[in-house]
């Protein structure tokens, strides 16, 4: 299967499944509660997946996961109604994959934040589906002469996303140059919530953590954790799981080969000065699973770098 499939594919048959190639207007519609899609909007193309076992929503742009519900559950990821799905504009909502850098680039901080790929398309590599029909897409990015402008280091991104019971991603980072290159990354995950407030976050008692909301000073979780203001906070070295414990159900978030942790919400103040959440900052909290600040790497000439994430609910 070639890169470019997704350029020629209306609609992919699989085994029990179907993978449709759309614009984005077409499946995030006004009757969802879309209300900022307009005639001036300029469409993305996604890949809508369907199967027995769930049905996804996949951004080329940024190989970003949009929407995924298992079967028989409730939709696991936000996204937020006032979404235009602009190319070249950042998505708000979903799975942003940041790289080659997470938030604000600490040796060039002019430099666009969270880094250069989750706004530019990725190209659609592979498909396979497995016996148990779990769907994978392999989606991978290279930067282009413009990229190298800005960040001077040959790279290339592969991301499988496998589609089940379970979302898995998997990400595999090579340094294609022969310079050792700076690399962070995460997974920007935003999970759909019945509200914010409500909230218990289970995974990190007892954890440092950076509080970008007081210059980076550093503090131990020594209480329960509450949205009930802006929360931006950065837990390093902690791997593992954590668990997002709703009024209705849990969220479970694993990560092997991404352990820095970064929780955030902006809460009403911030959210009322940023038009794409206003009043919907409390039906989501970002877990984000990635290696930032002190967990940043190093990537030798030739290196590779793999993370894996997997997330459930129950």
């Amino acid at each position: 299967m070639t890169a470019d499939i997704a350029a020629s594919i209306d609609m992919l048959e699989l085994r029990n499944a179907q993978i449709h190639l759309r614009p984005a207007s077409d499946i995030f519609t006004e009757a969802d509660g879309f209300s900022a899609l307009n005639s001036e909007s300029a469409d993305l193309p996604v890949l809508e997946c369907i199967s027995a076992k769930c049905r996804a929503v996949i951004s080329l742009q940024g190989a970003q996961v949009l929407a995924f519900c298992p079967a028989a559950k409730q939709e696991l990821l936000w996204l937020s109604p006032l979404s235009r799905f602009r190319p070249g504009d950042a998505i708000r909502g979903g799975i942003p994959v940041c790289l080659p850098w997470f938030g604000v680039n600490r040796r060039q901080a002019d430099l666009p934040k969270h880094g250069l790929a989750r706004t530019q398309l990725w190209s659609l590599d592979d498909v396979q589906q497995a016996p148990d029909d779990t769907i994978s897409l392999r989606l991978v990015f290279r930067p282009n002469s413009e990229d190298l402008a800005l960040f001077p280091y040959a790279f290339l991104a592969e991301l499988t996303i496998e589609l089940g019971t379970e979302l898995r991603l998997s990400l595999r980072l090579s340094n294609e140059g022969q310079e050792l290159m700076p690399l962070s990354f995460a997974f920007h995950s935003y999970f759909s919530v019945s509200d914010s407030s409500v909230i218990k976050l289970e995974g990190i008692d007892g954890r440092e953590y950076l509080d970008n909301c007081q210059g980076l000073s550093r503090f131990v979780q020594s209480d329960s954790l509450v949205f009930d203001r802006e929360i931006d906070r950065v837990y390093e070295a902690v791997g593992a799981s954590q668990t997002l414990i709703d009024s209705n159900r849990n969220i479970e978030i694993d990560g092997r080969g991404c352990d820095t942790v970064v929780i955030w919400n902006p809460g009403a103040v911030l959210a009322a000065k940023m038009d794409d959440v206003g009043q919907y900052y409390c039906r989501y909290i970002c877990v984000e699973r990635g290696m930032a600040f002190g967990d940043e790497l190093q990537l030798a000439a030739g290196g590779v770098a793999e993370a894996k994430m997997t997330l459930s609910s129950s």
